[in-house]
């Protein structure tokens, strides 16, 4: 690979580099991305565990996908297509009733009518107050969030401006979610234990806390203010899995002039006089760049590519207290055919919607209790989704594909070692959906089961958090991921981050990217212009 020095250099080809690539290639930057693995995406990539099947191996869907960043970066035109999945959820429950939930109030109303009329009433409430607090959500997405002191107070002042339609009801709003829990939130809308149970699925997603932890309302609403064709809260199925997504994005990049390069693992960042002047590669190798922008997770880039020898010990400290645990296990099913559901009583297909097995939040809370004293969930939380029943060609000839998210796997178990729970955590999740589903375990052909452990060696996520980071008010906005460096720059001149560590968290949905590519360009168009300033004058 020529070696030749770059205006930018970024490290880790997941969806965040790349989109973060794509933007600044398209402002004419030169980039190069440098993947360590041999498959472009990060956690968003298509993989092939058995032959014949393509596998989304960790995330699965798409609902967080800005629109804006689909239209920006044109991907669309290379290949980004999404379809619908609906309904929203199925929640089969163990006395052989189900709930449907479709995204469409009134019909999901009519469906929550059959187990409590005051619940029914309450949903259409909920979505009123829901229709609020998402957008201003939304608003913050693409902000660059200010820092802790008086150099930002500029910035404090032009973000007020920004949100000056908000009042003091919003602000007390938003921060309730971030302290409160989901069971609390929800207990204040709805009666039926079933009902909360379907509602608060998301609150655990990706998260180390159950639905009766503070701050679990936050996650809840956090998966919530995606869209998918202008559906909001919609959940989406990218053809050619999520790869597809990271295909789009790197093809973007690569149109617009950035060089991508897999299976290139950097060993270090090269820092000269406190700044960032290029990189390192696993052969010795150096490519010297004027600016780096690193998508591995936070703690590996500060503690293991730049090193505690070039930063402070309050830094390091802050960084060494950066929590990144998770109790998230996928497990990846190849199947001879399509599980049938008895309780499903709606008209379309179940197979094309998401399946969640979560009777209740006590049965969430429960889940998280064993977590959280290091057994892996007796009675895990399932949901699956079936790629197959949207696209064909991703499994052999009449087979089919789950996909199954799963809560709760401790990274360190009490007793025992993943080695040996692997295969018997994988049973037991085919064991809960199998309830609901009489030939679910017949069906099974291959199991793919990946714990924290695997998801933190495979895709670099540390502690197998799917989110770079442990989504909490103390870690979010100005905190994401260390007090004073929320504004993508980093203690080393020249460095940046623009993973999922950052603002807004984590989830596919490029922001974090595009975010930390407008920093960048600005820093180097003021270097631009202070280089042409010293510049020598011609004379005549």
């Amino acid at each position: 690979m020529e070696t030749k020095p770059r205006e930018v250099i970024v490290v880790g080809g997941g969806h965040n580099g790349l989109a973060c690539a794509a933007y600044l290639a398209r402002a004419g930057v030169d980039v190069l991305v440098l993947e360590r693995r041999d498959v472009l995406g990060g956690a968003a990539a298509t993989e092939e565990p058995w032959p014949g099947y393509r596998v989304s191996s960790a995330s699965y869907v798409v609902s967080l996908m800005e629109p804006r960043i689909v239209r920006e970066l044109q991907l669309e035109r290379f290949g980004y297509r999404v379809s619908l999945i609906a309904p929203d959820y199925f929640a089969p429950f163990p006395d052989g009733s189900s709930l449907t939930l479709w995204g469409d109030l009134r019909r999901d109303a009519a469906n929550i009518a059959r187990f409590s009329r005051h619940d029914a009433d309450a949903f259409v409430e909920f979505d009123r107050y829901f229709a609020r607090i998402a957008p201003l959500l939304k608003e913050m997405l693409f902000v660059v969030p200010p820092n802790l002191s008086l150099r930002d107070l500029p910035r404090w002042l032009a973000l007020a401006s920004r949100f000056r339609r908000w009042t003091g009801g919003d602000i007390a709003e938003l921060v309730r979610l971030f302290s409160i829990s989901a069971a609390d939130l929800l207990d204040e809308w709805f009666e039926d234990e079933r009902v909360k149970g379907a509602l608060a699925t998301q609150a655990v997603i990706g998260a180390w806390s159950g639905p009766m932890s503070p701050g679990s309302a936050y996650v809840l609403v956090h998966h919530w203010v995606g869209e998918v064709d202008g559906q909001a809260g919609a959940w989406g199925w990218v053809h050619g899995g999520m790869g597809g997504v990271s295909a789009a994005l790197a093809a973007s990049a690569q149109t617009a002039g950035a060089e991508i390069v897999s299976d290139r693992p950097v060993r270090r960042v090269v820092v000269e006089g406190g700044r960032a002047a290029g990189v390192e590669l696993q052969d010795g190798s150096v490519i010297r760049a004027n600016r780096v922008v690193s998508n591995a997770h936070p703690v590996t880039t500060y503690l293991d590519l730049v090193g505690e020898e070039h930063l402070s010990d309050d830094v390091v400290r802050a960084v060494k207290r950066y929590r990144t645990r998770s109790g998230s296990v996928k497990v990846n099913v190849a199947l001879g055919e399509l599980p049938r559901f008895p309780s499903w009583d709606q008209e379309g297909d179940v197979h094309r919607g998401l399946v969640a097995v979560s009777p209740s939040i006590d049965y969430l809370e429960r889940a998280w209790d064993d977590a959280k004293y290091g057994r892996p969930s007796e009675h895990p939380y399932v949901e699956a989704v079936f790629p197959t029943a949207h696209e064909a060609g991703i499994a052999p000839e009449g087979k089919h594909i789950m996909l199954a998210f799963t809560q709760f796997g401790p990274y360190e178990l009490k007793d025992g070692s993943w080695e040996t729970e692997r295969e018997a955590y994988g049973r037991r999740v085919i064991e809960t959906l199998g309830a609901f589903s009489p030939n679910l375990e017949t069906a099974v052909e291959h199991v793919e089961v990946l714990a924290p452990p695997d998801i933190e060696e495979r895709f670099g996520l540390i502690g197998g958090n799917i989110f770079q980071g442990e989504m909490t008010v103390d870690q979010m906005f100005s905190f994401r991921p260390i007090p004073g460096f929320g504004d993508y720059r980093t203690p080393i001149d020249g460095l940046y981050l623009c993973g999922a560590g950052t603002h807004p968290g984590g989830g596919v949905s490029a922001v974090n990217g595009k975010n930390a590519s407008g920093v960048v360009l600005k820093e180097l168009g003021r270097d631009r212009v202070v280089a042409k300033l010293k510049a020598p004058r011609r004379t005549t």
